[in-house]
């Protein structure tokens, strides 16, 4: 598995610049929803080896999927996202926020395995998949070949016209508030 995870992580970072950001993550979270669904099949209609076999193979799958989709693009998106400003901070707190959330879904994931069983855990994750899926068409554009400066201009613009506001605007203050300070 970590040899997947490897060879995959390379083939994303070769093809971020080619295909983009958007289909990557688009790509990466879907294969990571089929993967999971192949392996609960996996565990609800095979047996002894056959089982073993395509539990495997499913999370390889999710592994691949998201080492070539998911797993590069998201460091790199958060470097192009947040305003030059706030960068090094905001990027700094999404780092601890994602390994906060890493942590506890470490400690969640056996009682959920007790409580709703590993086949309805797999489909959690498949679904959580999906409900990726719609967050990057709603609101990730694609950075594709863009500057640092482009990219935040365009998030600039989705937070004027109010998508994502909250965030974006308390971005923004808090770096036009602190720029006499380094980063």
């Amino acid at each position: 598995m970590s040899a997947v995870n490897v060879i995959a992580t390379c083939f994303g970072f070769k093809f971020i610049d080619r295909l983009g950001r958007r289909k990557l993550a688009i790509g990466g979270y879907a294969g990571m929803a089929v993967s999971m669904l192949v392996a609960v099949a996996g565990l609800a209609f095979t047996d002894g080896t056959t089982r073993v076999v395509i539990v495997m193979i499913g999370l390889d799958l999710f592994i691949a999927a998201f080492a070539i989709g998911v797993g590069g693009t998201g460091w790199l998106i958060q470097g192009e996202a947040f305003p030059t400003a706030v960068r090094g901070r905001a990027a700094a707190i999404a780092a601890s926020v994602d390994w906060l959330a890493n942590f506890a879904l470490i400690l969640l994931i056996p009682t959920m395995q007790q409580t709703m069983g590993l086949a309805w855990l797999m489909v959690m994750f498949a679904v959580l998949s999906v409900v990726a899926i719609l967050f990057v068409v709603a609101f990730l554009p694609e950075t594709k070949e863009l500057s640092v400066e482009e990219v935040t201009r365009i998030f600039e613009q989705q937070a004027e016209k109010g998508v994502l506001r909250a965030g974006a605007g308390h971005l923004a203050t808090a770096g036009s508030a602190d720029r006499s300070r380094p980063d």
